[in-house]
């Protein structure tokens, strides 16, 4: 056998050094004399604040268990079989914030935490063992995994293999196993539990150094030994200080070793202070050490805490939890992750400040925000906002395209043609405001269709494949009827903002004022007959699948589900920008007494549009009738709506304008 394939040889090998490891287990004296164990360091009080501040802070953040949902991010996933086990009680003994609070003590101190793993029958994770980690007597690598040698309380030695332990490690040298933190820094907290010792016996004789009595003569051995009881018997001990003493015989007092200024007491505790943040990265304000700690400092580094403090630890936490517990297949859909936010949070000026600039750009919601600050939800507060005057810049729309020069307008001499022009502007500036809402309307519908797409698709998988397909209708019969409601108050905000700047343009042409309640109402009754046509549409959807496919429908259900998120959001905003736009231009027509309509067709229209540019009709006429065969030789055949067009969209892509007649 060559070099090289020894090197790379997989034999059973420890992956411990034995005396590394009994040194952690046991301890060792330190070059101040005090054997220094993983847990007698918890006696000495940084060790114990630093520990403390780390485990319970770890602790107390909330876990999560989050489906992947690709593009749309993630999601909290209650009904996996690890949520509850690692948000809520790992065994039923121990809460979440017990467990891991233990676990990352152990981590804090021996370097390693280890967890036996008990599963049912289907391989599953049901429940999470704390071991104790000074009682992992040695690792062995096997063959093909990781053997753990475990002392029971019994004095038997039980071994596990590498699927059976939850395993945490610290910062380790064969990344295999941590070294205990304690162990690495032994000399710096021997020295602060000695400098502690040290002013313990100090104040217990009373606050006096050692010292010797001389005598003129030689004493016998009884004599100094009564002597010495003596004296100790009267000063020795805090309540005994500051008493007078009598020396006779010419005996005289002399006060040996070094006194405490001289020997820097103070400052030597200060300082192991410092070098115990220092050993577990915590900000020393957290362990009671305030000398360097400002209003202005503090804050920060709070927020470092976070960062670079917890941080470390959280992910070692969620890595381990999906190697250990969860299948391949399970971590490609599931993953854990512990919820910082809340630690991140600044101050209240801070906050309100990024809120708003958040608020103000679209990215987050009234309910987003509040519930980064800990509060219920209210109504109507999924809504985002988008400025309307910042759009990507293949956006904006093209000029108006018109039979003749604009100046022939600008330069109308009569009445007829001034309100035929202002008409033309009044569709061209419909036009760029249908163009630049675009997004917004995409987005809104975007919101929308997630929702009901991820609804629709959990039903689907619960009552569907479970229950059959008379189960899930009867489902759907309730959920639609919600999801109107839903849908109609998610469009509101939208149709109010693009319903007044439509009647900035529609005012301009007519010159007239509009009744902003009747407008106003009729925007809420427009938004409500826009959710429920739009919940129609789903639900006609969703009954010819279960009609048409059958056994299949639920891979078909699952793919209109894709599809209803991916592409479905950008068609409803086209087709709803233009409907809704036109809506409320021919509603203030009806208001400010307007007869006739004309149809304005934009840029390189179609076939069908073509043929409608200018057509007039009264108000209340049809440009194209329910079942009317229209336009019978264009190419792709004749336009038969199902519905009448009193205004556009007249078909799928049309972006025309109707304007006074």
């Amino acid at each position: 056998m060559g070099l090289f394939s020894r090197l790379f040889e997989r034999r059973n090998l420890s992956l411990v050094d034995n005396k590394q490891w009994r040194e952690m287990r046991v301890g060792t004296p330190t070059t101040a004399g005090v054997k220094v164990t993983a847990v007698n360091a918890l006696n000495y009080s940084a060790v114990y604040a630093a520990v403390r501040v780390l485990a319970e802070s770890i602790a107390s953040l909330p876990l999560f268990v989050y489906e992947r949902l690709g593009d749309e991010g993630k999601r909290r996933a209650p009904e996996f079989y690890l949520y509850r086990l690692l948000h809520d009680a790992p065994n039923p003994i121990q809460t979440s914030f017990e467990f891991r609070e233990l676990m990352q003590t152990h981590l804090l101190l021996w370097g390693n935490a280890y967890a036996e793993i008990a599963y049912d029958a289907n391989g599953r994770a049901t429940a999470l063992w704390p071991l104790m980690s000074r009682n992992m007597e040695s690792i062995t690598r096997t063959q093909d995994d990781i053997e753990y040698h475990y002392r029971l309380p019994s004095g038997e030695l039980k071994t596990l293999k590498g699927w059976q332990v939850l395993h945490l490690r610290g910062l380790g040298l064969n990344g295999l196993f941590g070294l205990s933190p304690i162990a690495l820094a032994r000399n710096a907290i021997g020295l602060g539990q000695a400098a502690e010792k040290f002013g313990a016996t100090f104040f217990g004789n009373g606050a006096q150094m050692a010292g010797v009595l001389k005598h003129p003569m030689e004493l016998s051995e009884p004599a100094v030994k009564s002597l010495r009881e003596q004296w100790e018997e009267l000063y020795s001990g805090l309540d005994k200080a500051h008493r007078i003493a009598v020396l006779e015989e010419g005996m005289e007092y002399e006060r040996i070793g070094i006194p405490p200024d001289d020997a820097q007491f103070l400052e030597t505790r200060k300082y192991q202070t410092t070098e115990i943040a220092r050993i577990y990265r915590v900000p020393p304000h957290m362990i009671g050490d305030l000398d360097r700690a400002t209003f202005s400092n503090i804050e920060h580094q709070s927020l470092e805490f976070v960062m670079h403090s917890l941080r470390p630890w959280l992910v070692r936490w969620e890595m381990t939890i999906a190697e250990r517990l969860m299948t391949g297949a399970e971590r490609e859909q599931y993953f854990a992750e512990f919820l910082v936010d809340g630690l991140l949070r600044g101050d209240i000026t801070s906050r309100y400040a990024a809120y708003a600039t958040g608020r103000q750009n679209g990215w987050l919601s009234a309910n987003d925000i509040r519930r980064l600050e800990n509060m219920n939800p209210v109504e109507g507060g999924d809504i985002y906002l988008v400025p309307l005057n910042m759009i990507p810049v293949d956006q904006v729309a093209p000029p108006m395209p018109t039979d003749e020069p604009r100046s022939v307008y600008d330069n109308a001499s009569t009445d007829e043609e001034e309100s035929e022009a202002r008409a033309t502007r009044s569709a061209a500036g419909r036009y760029r405001l249908q163009r630049t809402s675009l997004g917004l309307f995409r987005d809104t519908a975007a919101r929308i269709l997630r929702r009901e797409a991820n609804d629709v698709g959990n039903a689907a998988n619960k009552h569907l494949a479970q229950r059959g397909a008379s189960d899930f209708s009867d489902w759907l019969d309730t959920f639609y009827e919600d999801h109107a409601i839903f849908t109609a108050r998610q469009w509101v905000p939208v149709l109010r903002t693009y319903a007044g700047l439509v009647a900035n343009e529609v005012e301009q042409e007519t010159g007239e004022q509009i009744d902003e309640e009747r407008y106003t109402n009729f925007m809420v009754s427009y938004a409500e007959m826009l959710g429920k046509r739009q919940s129609d549409r789903s639900r006609a959807r969703l009954d010819s699948i279960l009609e048409e496919f059958e056994e299949n429908a639920l891979v078909e259900i699952e793919a209109t589900m894709q599809e209803w998120r991916e592409q479905r959001p950008s068609g409803v905003a086209n087709e709803e920008s233009v409907r809704s736009g036109n809506a409320f231009a021919v509603a203030i027509y009806t208001m400010v007494g307007v007869t006739r309509l004309r149809w304005v067709s934009i840029g390189k229209s179609c076939p069908y549009c073509t043929r409608l540019h200018g057509k007039v009709v009264a108000i209340a006429q049809a440009f194209i009738e329910a079942g009317e065969s229209f336009a019978d030789d264009a190419p792709n055949g004749a336009l038969v709506p199902s519905r009448n067009i009193g205004h556009a969209p007249a078909h799928r892509g049309c972006d025309c304008q109707v304007v006074s007649g």
